[in-house]
């Protein structure tokens, strides 16, 4: 009596090759004390720091710098940042589905075992057989879909990109509130010290019945006002800081312990010409290239759904031995009315195409209209910072007067110094004024998603 000895053989290491390529994979759980703890003892004068700028050709022979530029600053902070790791993060999705998008179809491998009840001529009760499940078809929609993968897994790493350009215009945006308040602070100072010198002197005048009431409390009101501009603009600079170690992601005492550098807000670069500017915003915004890779992704995704529409053909031989007998056979399988059932999928399609299309062209209107808008206010506050350096040559050239007045003893201590409270009310004044230029710049860089200074040089 025969024994299917042979087919078993086979069947078993058959069976066994399913699960031989399983991978195992070790469980992350989070741990929020240890993330905690690590958040704060982040600091920039680490040794990774130093290892991670020396990497982008930064001199970093005298370490801690002894001054902290704000593109220094950003560039230490983006390899740990949040923002920088959940980008880089659906970037590595992005290449996960394009590996899952280029998997060959399916090839399955039927088992059958049969045992039958008729034994006549001493045969095995048992049938033993193999199938296969193979497609013949289908490498067009494979190819399509790997093409929209790839154009996806492109404008995840455009997220990077946006999240690094968005750490740096929260940091910058802090650091010039941070250098504005510090600049409005040493100047405040000053006016409450001139304040309550000229109360002083108002004092004596209205003990010599050189003065009345109305106008002691008048100097008194102005001491006091200085003394709460003062306070809310001290206010102003622990928020700053605060706003600051926020964009970094580091603890606050890590931003208190560097010594920052602010010569790039005191001597900002030449503005480019406008020409350059609307060529900038058409070509080099982060946020256009990604939609234009997004509505490339999704003609991409039509063409997926368009080579669907020709079924997929699969044969499936097989082998049989059975009781004694071998037999071969050949199926074959075509789905129906594959045409018919795609007309749902590409009319989703065609709309996600035209929807990706019409986003790309509203963020293209936004743009450009960010930047006429960033123009606009860059040149209102050149003129607002000509106007007040303007006022504050005047009131210096006032105090030279009154100081020569004061010279003949034609004025007495008073008019002096209100003469110099004057002056550091237009100190005040030109502060404010550079700080809205120099925030109006910002707000042109936001507009071109560029540095100012590399669409001068024309770098990307």
């Amino acid at each position: 009596m025969q024994r299917p000895t042979l087919p078993l053989r086979l069947l078993l290491p058959i069976l066994a090759m399913s699960g031989c390529a399983l991978q195992h994979v070790e469980p992350a759980p989070l741990q929020p004390e240890t993330t905690h703890a690590a958040y704060r003892q982040r600091t920039l004068g680490d040794a990774a720091t130093r290892e991670l700028l020396a990497q982008r050709n930064i001199d970093v022979s005298a370490w801690p710098p002894a001054r902290w530029t704000p593109e220094l600053l950003v560039l230490a902070s983006l390899d740990r940042h949040p923002l920088t790791a959940q980008a880089r993060a659906r970037a590595q999705l992005a290449r996960a589905e394009l590996q899952t998008a280029g998997l060959k179809p399916r090839v399955s491998l039927s088992p059958e075992l049969e045992r039958s009840n008729d034994r006549s001529g001493g045969q095995s009760a048992w049938s033993v057989g193999l199938a296969l499940d193979l497609a013949v078809t289908g490498q067009s929609v494979r190819e399509a879909r790997i093409e929209r993968a790839r154009l996806l897994a492109d404008a995840a790493v455009l997220d990077e990109a946006d999240a690094v350009w968005a750490i740096r215009g929260a940091a910058r945006r802090a650091l010039l509130d941070l250098w504005s308040a510090n600049a409005e602070l040493k100047l405040l100072d000053q006016l409450v010290v001139g304040w309550l010198d000229a109360q002083a002197a108002m004092q004596k005048r209205y003990e010599l019945g050189a003065a009345d009431a109305l106008e002691l409390t008048t100097t008194r009101t102005a001491a006091a006002q200085a003394e709460s501009r003062y306070v809310v603009t001290e206010q102003r600079q622990i928020r700053a800081r605060g706003e600051l170690a926020q964009a970094l992601a580091l603890p606050l005492s890590a931003v208190d312990a560097l010594a920052l550098d602010f010569s790039e807000f005191e001597n900002p670069p030449p503005l480019p010409a406008d020409d350059a500017l609307r060529a900038a915003t058409l070509l080099d915004r982060i946020d256009l290239r990604r939609a234009l890779a997004r509505h490339e992704a999704a003609e991409a995704g039509l063409r997926v759904e368009l080579r669907a529409q020709y079924p997929e053909i699969r044969i499936q031989p097989g082998l049989l031995w059975d009781q004694g007998a071998t037999v071969w056979k050949l199926g074959a399988s075509l789905p129906l009315f594959a045409g018919e059932r795609q007309a749902g999928p590409i009319a989703e399609a065609v709309a996600r195409r035209e929807l990706a299309a019409q986003e790309f062209l509203a963020l293209q209107a936004q743009s450009l209209g960010a930047l006429d808008l960033a123009r606009a206010r860059v040149k209102a506050a050149v003129l607002d910072t000509d106007g007040a350096e303007a006022e504050h040559d005047e009131e210096r050239l006032q105090l030279t007067r009154t100081e020569q007045r004061y010279t003949r003893g034609d004025a007495d201590r008073l008019d002096r110094q209100l003469a110099r409270i004057r002056l550091i009310e237009a100190d005040i004044r030109v502060v404010q004024a550079r700080t809205r230029t120099l925030a109006s710049r910002l707000a042109l860089e936001d507009a071109l998603q560029r540095p100012l200074s590399a669409v001068m040089e024309g770098r990307p």
